[in-house]
């Protein structure tokens, strides 16, 4: 399960109300190299074949199920401009 705070949660209402429309928050891991993994996290207006819906806080997310043992237990936060990924999975980095 992911959790989101709620400075998170409204941090994401706030920008998918701004494009206006019904938006997806797309989560998961980039993998730019054999043993490197950075997190991923957009909004997104459709939806790719393979990824599953996740509703949270009233929030679609959009997950690729290959990247559910890297995402399980992490926690969305909102500090400042940006997101932070609190994790209790290793080998992931916590920048976006």
């Amino acid at each position: 399960m992911i959790k989101m705070t709620e400075k998170a949660r409204q941090a994401i209402k706030d920008m998918q109300h701004s494009l206006g429309g019904e938006t997806y928050l797309r989560f998961g891991i980039n993998r730019p190299c054999c043993n490197q993994m950075n997190y991923t996290l957009s909004l997104a207006i459709s939806k790719k074949e393979h990824e599953e819906i996740l509703v949270l806080h009233d929030i679609k997310m959009l997950l690729d199920p290959s990247d559910s043992h890297f995402t399980d237990q992490a926690e969305i936060d909102c500090e400042g401009d940006g997101f932070l990924i609190r994790n209790p999975n290793p080998f992931i980095s916590p920048i976006i």
